[in-house]
């Protein structure tokens, strides 16, 4: 029996590469998707047959990514370059810290990013992270109902802006324009 090539799409892929911002853009892309999805089925359909698999998938992901980014993972998953754990952390309390201390507030957390553990603090970013990309959603949403629509460019410099902060090539987050006006609108 012959074998079968296999497709490129379903090939284990190479260890990510942390530092690397396209490796990271898809990284955040993909956690993106996964709980997007899950907040999308509790929302509006949070009787459906697969309702409970899909949350538990986002919140597999989640951890995952965090592990990753956290202790870097193994070398068949991750790059070992020394970005994981401490250098990241220690990258995401300068380049976030208007970010972090906003979220750090939000969910009553005192002591500030200084007094957490590394781990605490990529979680806190990751939050950021989703908490803005849910925003992202909400105002393309915003735009469809006065029949407009955001243009593909402003959720690819969303994600540069994120993917490069994560990846260490950005030494501060840079959103577009017209979501940071739309973030601020929503605090007020």
């Amino acid at each position: 029996m012959p074998q079968q090539a296999r497709d490129a799409e379903f090939a284990p892929h190479a260890a990510i590469d942390l530092r690397d911002q396209n490796s990271m853009f898809l990284a955040l892309e993909e956690l993106g998707i996964a709980c997007m999805q899950d907040a999308w089925i509790r929302s509006n359909d949070p009787g459906h047959k697969d309702a409970a698999a899909v949350h538990e998938q986002a919140e597999e992901f989640l951890a995952d990514i965090l592990m990753l980014l956290s202790t870097g993972g193994d070398e068949s998953r991750i790059v070992q370059n020394g970005w994981a754990g401490a250098e990241l952390a220690k990258h995401l309390r300068t380049s976030l810290r208007q970010e972090l201390a906003a979220e750090t507030a939000a969910q009553g957390l005192e002591g500030g990013t200084d007094a957490m553990s590394d781990e605490a603090v990529i979680r806190l970013a990751l939050s950021c992270y989703l908490k803005d990309l849910e925003l992202l959603t909400a105002r393309d949403a915003h735009e469809k109902m006065l029949g407009r629509k955001i243009e593909p460019k402003e959720y690819i410099d969303f994600m540069i802006g994120w993917s490069g902060v994560f990846s260490g090539a950005k030494p501060s987050l840079e959103l577009p324009m017209a979501f940071m006006i739309f973030k601020g609108a929503q605090k007020h």
